[in-house]
Formats: structure tokens, sequence, C-alpha cells
């Protein structure tokens, strides 16, 4: 089976710009631009229109044993020790230890992964999507803590994945698994919590993928649909 997606954003950081994905028997085979598109709608089974949609990797949620797919997130499983709102001693205790971090204060986050310590993000108890975990850990903890949303976005993805044991998992890549969601979305930045950077965020020469933007009052992408292993 042979299924071209095209017309949308893929979240691809081996394909900065990429607009279109193939899918060969539950895995991606090809990811491009448009014109690369053209030359395989000949040769597959379907072609889905994605109407300007955003195909990201699903998020995965390490504290409980089932998570909604219709908040973005496509594997659950209990991990490792979880961090939330911990007393300095106990972040300096397990400050050279792999942990999930609930982005709340007080947290630390961007020290953390900045000294090259597997760190991923966790929801809170009480729940919420994937995108509201990524929102507080860009601008919702202290600033000297926060993450741009490209850092938040991988540790809810490819960070809880090394977590996990499976660094390979959580980027949409050739060869790799066709799992991911698709995302109606307003539109498309390089955020971060410094407004300097978020200034010249829509500029196509910083050649970064963009993500959803997260301020307060904009609002949070739309689930659209799941695929699991080239499945919908």
């Amino acid at each position: 089976m042979r299924t071209l997606l095209v017309d949308g954003h893929v979240y691809s950081p081996a394909e900065n710009f990429a607009t279109a994905l193939l899918i060969e028997d539950g895995v991606i085979a090809w990811i491009g631009a448009e014109g690369g598109a053209a030359m395989h709608t000949t040769d597959v089974d379907e072609v889905v229109e994605l109407h300007g949609d955003l195909i990201a990797p699903g998020f995965v949620h390490l504290a409980v044993d089932e998570a909604a797919v219709s908040d973005g997130f496509v594997h659950a499983q209990r991990a490792g020790m979880a961090a939330d709102r911990w007393p300095v001693q106990v972040w300096d205790e397990y400050a050279d230890k792999p942990l999930a971090v609930v982005p709340a204060d007080p947290c630390r986050l961007r020290s953390r992964i900045a000294a090259g310590v597997p760190t991923a993000l966790l929801p809170p108890h009480t729940g919420g999507s994937g995108w509201e975990v990524i929102r507080a850990a860009v601008y919702g903890v202290d600033p000297a803590e926060r993450l741009t949303a490209r850092g938040a976005f991988s540790a809810l993805t490819r960070g809880a994945w090394r977590l996990l044991g499976r660094p390979e998992k959580g980027v949409l890549r050739v060869g790799a698994e066709a799992t991911f969601i698709r995302w109606h979305v307003e539109n498309l930045v390089v955020e971060s919590p410094d407004t300097r950077i978020s200034n010249w965020s829509t500029d196509p020469r910083s050649a970064t993928p963009g993500l959803p933007a997260l301020q307060d009052d904009a609002p949070l992408p739309e689930f659209v649909e799941a695929w699991l292993g080239g499945t919908r």
C-alpha cells in the first residue's frame, strides 16, 4: 500500500520545508516538497490532500498506561521518575539522572537539557493536551528554565522515547514508522520565549521548521486524525 500526503506542512528536522510525505507499507518512504511529490502521484494507491494541515510526530505520555489520541498522544507508558514541583534538594539529588518533568514552577528544564541530562516533558496529573504541556514549558515556568517551542516539542516526543530506550522514534524521516498526528493550525512560527527571536520567527531564512504559535491568545492546534503505522 502506497499513500501520498500532499499540500500540508511536515514537521521534519531532516526536511525543513517539506509539504508532502509518501507512506509505503506503514513506513515513510519519502519526504519533500510539492515539486518532488508530483513524480509519485502516478504510482500510489491513494493521494491525501492535507489542505495546509500540519503533520507532526505524536506525543508520548510517561505517567499513564493509556492516553487520549485526540490530545496528540500516540504512546503511553509509565517509566522512571516523574518530577513535579520538587523542592531544591530533590532537584539536586536527581541533577544527573533521566527524568520526566512537569513544566510547573519550581522545575528544572533548560538547565538540565543544557547539561546534556536526558529530560522529557510530562503532563500534569490534571491532564491536558500535548500542546498545553508545550505551551507551559515555553511560557508558563520561570524564564531561566523556559524552553523554545522546538525544544519543548522534542522533549514531549523524541525526548520521551529516549527515556524509554527507543531513541530512533519520535521523528519523521525516511525509514521511520509512519506514526504521526494531523493537526489543523492557524499559522506556523519559530517560537521562543525570547521576543527578539520571535520577531523574526516567520522568516523562511531561519531554515527551521515551524510549529504552531503558542502564546496565551493563540488558538491551539485542532486534532484532525492520527496515523498509526501508516493506518488512520
